[in-house]
């Protein structure tokens, strides 16, 4: 079958991925310039705690219902022009931002940007084909470096640009984002050569009730679970820190600013070098488990921190926790993918990802409202749940079950999650 001698082609080699993380890392500084700025430009406008939730809730409706539709879209015409097209889409959306004048245009900016960052799984995907499954949680772990380092550098921009004009940040971004869409068309290859995508073509199908449908595959259902999860427990972060910051030791936006960075550097740290190493040494599965102590520990030190020495050794536990996770059940949820339905699967992924930032920011803003140490309680109980959910729900089932690094998906599996994506359609 033509699909079959496509999958057999070797891997593109490894020597892209430094191209893919420069171009994923310049699209997160820019967000990392306005997500810290959202809940003070939104407060100046005169909402509530409610409605800065409901700010950075969009971005992650729009990403919930967009990540499957550019995953299986990449899966049909390339990784490389679906993330080349986010990026216009990203900047397009700073520019929105730059000029709001009521809380009405933040509100459509951040639409925008949802709909133009929604291919973080299509390069979750383009690593997955480069990666043999042994390296795929360390690769992975590339993503979660370039948003710790995007919050690293953005945010520090951020909060020097704000203090020139509110436009600023904005238009830095969108300049950020437009040069790299360019440089991406230049300098980033493709890994789907074109006999590949079009023997896909015929099988491509895109469905609504696709997600629905893959939570009934237990494999796959078992690491989504705990994927939103964790990312449901982090989310409280994002509305809530810069206000966080000032209403507990008088931050400005520059200092929640360098709260982010602080928070960012951490993670890239453990996401971009510790997981690499630790994977071939403990396993996905392991260091799973492992993590959830250091995520609700950072979690309870940033509720109750009085001081600023304890609300960094809280957000840096809080780092060290979460950075473990993400890329370990990413590496998890790709390996159960088949080859030409891996963006497909990866975007249902970020679809319960986008749905954790729904819940997660929804509900930290409400609970900020009741007292600022509530929505990091919060946290902390659902990473519990999480951590608990990890003993039992990955002890057997999944890839490499003994948590060994290797081993590919069952072929009941890849079976089952073909049907899923591709509304059980397969073709040759």
């Amino acid at each position: 079958m033509t699909t079959a001698s496509a999958d057999a082609a070797p891997p593109p080699s490894r020597s892209r991925l430094p191209v893919l993380f420069l171009t994923v890392l310049v699209d997160l500084i820019g967000f990392g310039i306005v997500l810290p700025l959202l809940p003070l430009y939104a407060d100046g406008f005169g909402a509530d705690g409610a409605s800065i939730g409901l700010l950075v809730t969009i971005y992650a409706v729009a990403q919930f219902f967009m990540a499957p539709l550019w995953g299986r879209l990449s899966d049909r015409h390339g990784r490389k022009p679906i993330l080349v097209l986010g990026l216009v889409g990203s900047a397009v959306a700073y520019v929105v931002f730059a000029f709001s004048q009521s809380f009405l245009w933040l509100f459509a900016s951040r639409v925008l940007a949802g709909v133009g960052g929604s291919t973080i799984p299509v390069a979750e995907a383009y690593i997955a084909d480069v990666s043999p499954p042994e390296r795929r949680a360390g690769n992975m772990g590339l993503i979660g470096a370039a948003f710790g380092l995007g919050f690293t550098i953005g945010p520090a921009i951020g909060g020097i640009l704000a203090s020139v004009s509110f436009a600023a940040p904005g238009l830095f971004a969108a300049g950020l984002c437009a040069l790299n869409a360019v440089a991406a068309m230049v300098l980033l290859p493709e890994t789907l050569p074109p006999e590949q995508r079009a023997a896909r073509g015929r099988t491509f199908r895109y469905t609504i009730d696709g997600l629905g449908r893959a939570f009934r595959l237990p494999d796959l259902r078992k690491a989504l679970v705990l994927y939103f999860l964790f990312t449901t427990a982090f989310a409280v972060i994002q509305p809530t820190l810069s206000l966080f910051g000032a209403a507990r030791f008088g931050f400005d936006a520059r200092e929640a600013g360098y709260l982010f960075a602080f928070l960012g550097l951490l993670s890239a740290l453990m996401q971009g070098a510790l997981v690499r190493r630790l994977v071939p040494r403990l396993g996905e599965l392991r260091l799973i488990r492992m993590s959830g102590v250091p995520f609700v520990a950072g979690m309870l030190l940033i509720s109750l921190s009085e001081s600023v020495p304890v609300l960094l050794t809280g957000l840096g536990l809080l780092a060290i926790g979460y950075g473990g996770a993400l890329p370990s059940l990413l590496s998890l949820v790709s390996r159960v993918a088949p080859d030409d339905l891996r963006g497909g699967v990866l975007g249902v992924g970020q679809s319960v990802g986008s749905m954790a930032r729904i819940v997660g920011p929804a509900a930290a803003g409400v609970a900020f409202d009741v007292g600022t140490g509530v929505p990091y309680l919060m946290g902390a109980a659902i990473a519990w749940i999480a951590g608990i959910g990890a003993l039992t729900f990955l002890s057997v089932g999944l890839p490499g079950r003994s948590g060994a690094p290797g081993g590919g998906p069952p072929d009941t599996v890849t079976k089952g999650v073909r049907e899923t994506v591709a509304g059980g359609s397969t073709g040759s």
